[in-house]
């Protein structure tokens, strides 16, 4: 087979981490807020705005990877 019979490969690795990266973006923002408030007694504000920090930074990854993905599927 010719090389660029496998470029499909190259281009949905990336995609196939979008599943993985709100959930555990989220999740590490839900974490680190929860200790902080168990250490600042700030609770349940840190929580909250880490985790909707988490979310937004998942969603803002996954939109990169997916205009990385469209940019270079227009370009051949």
């Amino acid at each position: 087979m010719k090389q660029s019979d496998y470029r499909w490969m190259v281009k949905v690795g990336p995609v196939w981490s979008i599943p993985f990266l709100i959930p555990i973006s989220t999740g590490i923002g839900l974490w680190l807020g929860i200790w902080l408030d168990g250490k600042l007694g700030t609770k349940p504000w840190l929580a909250i705005v880490l985790t909707i920090l988490g979310l937004a930074s998942g969603i803002y990854e996954s939109a990169k990877i997916l205009i990385n993905v469209t940019r270079e599927d227009n370009n051949d």
